[in-house]
């Protein structure tokens, strides 16, 4: 099933591609029509907001989202910042250049969150100043086929045109973002293998009913937990995730799970089977122990 779904989602690629790579990419947010800077604080701005509204709530995987997202975006940002201070020589080496900074590396900032596009979008855009287009433009279709991509499009390359001092500038203020985050929120990240087709949820849960299937119960936890954090509203990812943490043995994360997804569907068939399978199971534990 996840071969067929990442043929599918390929065909949605390839077409991406030859459209990112023939689109405007040089003249700022506010000139292009595109998302300003202004409006991407903002942006991460209320997804942070939400993910402490969802944290007062015990919602933990839906705070997740909203904090993995504002936290995944900021960094992006900011280490394409970084990576432009570097091509115009600043910095002895690039460690010393990022040091301070909490996330160095695309693939770990993409884990972040899966359904940020901007991990990818700022990734594209440092090859598409090194003159890679090849690697610029599945970088880009990687980010424009997620649905958190910004209908208006974005247009950050004029960063690339920004003095050292505007860009220092910049770097110190999502440092400020990514402190304020990762101050409330802090990442868990398990290496799962980044690939363009994570930012499905779909795909995600497909590969955890895999491992399922070939009893890596632990494992199969992975992709059906970022798939919560991809689409946690849908009843089918959280099914697919009590089901790996039930298999698991982690009862605590089945149940923690369970209950957070009857907040969101209190008469769904599926997940109320589930609480009464958990009720019989604790019910003739319990009779054994007594």
């Amino acid at each position: 099933m996840v071969k067929r779904i990442a043929s599918l989602l390929l065909i949605f690629f390839t077409a991406l591609a030859l459209l990112a790579s023939c689109a405007p990419s040089d003249a700022p947010g506010g000139e292009s029509g595109a998302l300003t800077e202004e409006e991407f604080f903002k942006l991460i701005e209320e997804s942070e907001k939400y993910g402490q509204k969802f944290d007062n709530l015990l919602m933990d995987e839906t705070a997740a989202y909203f904090y993995g997202f504002s936290g995944a975006s900021v960094s992006a940002m900011r280490l394409a910042v970084e990576r432009l201070l570097w091509l115009k020589g600043e910095g002895d080496d690039f460690d010393s250049l990022t040091a301070g900074s909490r996330y160095t590396d695309w693939d770990e900032i993409a884990e972040i969150c899966y359904a940020s596009p901007y991990p990818y979008y700022f990734e594209g855009l440092i090859f598409d100043v090194q003159g890679k287009s090849e690697e610029a433009a599945k970088a880009y279709a990687s980010a424009a086929v997620m649905g958190n991509y910004p209908e208006k499009g974005l247009s950050f390359r004029y960063l690339a045109g920004k003095s050292t001092a505007d860009l220092y500038a910049l770097r110190d203020k999502l440092r400020g973002y990514e402190e304020e985050i990762y101050g409330l929120y802090r990442p868990v990240l398990h290496g799962y293998g980044r690939s363009p087709y994570n930012f499905s949820a779909e795909y995600l849960c497909a590969d955890a009913m895999e491992l399922l299937d070939a009893g890596k119960y632990a494992e199969a936890m992975v992709p059906a937990c970022y798939a919560l954090r991809i689409r946690p509203t849908e009843p089918e990812c959280w099914i697919c995730a009590i089901t790996a943490a039930a298999y698991a043995d982690e009862a605590y994360k089945a149940t923690k799970w369970l209950e957070e997804a009857l907040r969101y569907h209190p008469d769904h068939e599926g997940l109320n089977a589930l609480a009464s399978s958990f009720v019989d199971i604790s019910s003739r534990n319990g009779g054994e122990e007594g």
